[in-house]
């Protein structure tokens, strides 16, 4: 699962000390800390992904930094995410090497449209919003993610779908059943129990 980071929702040492909770009790490699907090500086986001960064790597965790490429480097980040108005995915690869994944938003309800280039370069998309209206989109619902996923699978099977927006404890087997590898997640992440969401997704340590 990717958890991401939101300032608005808990103030930094809050948000860091629930991260590691959730970090903690997870399965090596089963969660991935997505660093976005867009409206912070580049000082307060750098500040926070260092100690993201010392969470990610005390629990055999991932860093990933959402769009500020020079961040990911400076962080040694495990991948980084691309969103609308991001670079394209090649001209990510060329600066930050072959390592890092990537990953990029999607929000619309088919691939019409979509560079094959483009879809090609990415490890994973994070499809929303799948299950609630999120920043004046409808949500797409299970079954259109579902026919994304068969539409990526035929053009690029090492692609990773991630379900975003709405996801709880409550919903996220649903999530996976419709072919998600994973959920991102703000508010499910970031609750003061993380064991419930583990355990519906498999991850609990």
């Amino acid at each position: 699962m990717l958890a991401i980071t939101d300032l608005s929702v808990l103030p930094e040492r809050e948000l860091v000390q629930r991260l590691r909770r959730l970090a903690e009790a997870a399965s090596p490699g089963g969660v991935a800390l997505l660093l976005r907090d867009h409206p912070a500086t580049a000082k307060q986001r750098l500040e926070l992904g260092r100690a993201l960064r010392d969470v990610a790597a005390s629990s055999g965790q991932e860093l990933w930094v959402a769009d500020r490429l020079d961040l990911a480097l400076l962080l040694e980040a495990d991948g980084v995410h691309l969103g609308e108005a991001s670079v394209s995915a090649t001209a990510a690869r060329r600066l930050i090497g072959a390592e890092p994944r990537i990953s990029r938003a999607w929000h619309a309800a088919s691939w019409l449209g979509a560079q094959g280039d483009e879809l090609e370069q990415v490890d994973a998309l994070l499809v929303s919003p799948v299950l609630a209206p999120r920043k004046g989109r409808p949500a797409l619902g299970l079954q259109a993610f579902s026919v994304l996923g068969e539409q990526l699978r035929a053009r690029n099977q090492a692609c990773q779908l991630y379900a975003l927006g709405g996801v709880s404890a409550e919903n996220a087997t649903a999530c996976r059943a419709a072919g998600a590898f994973g959920v991102a997640a703000i508010g499910a992440a970031l609750a003061a129990d993380p064991l419930p969401l583990l355990e519906a997704l498999e991850l609990r340590r």
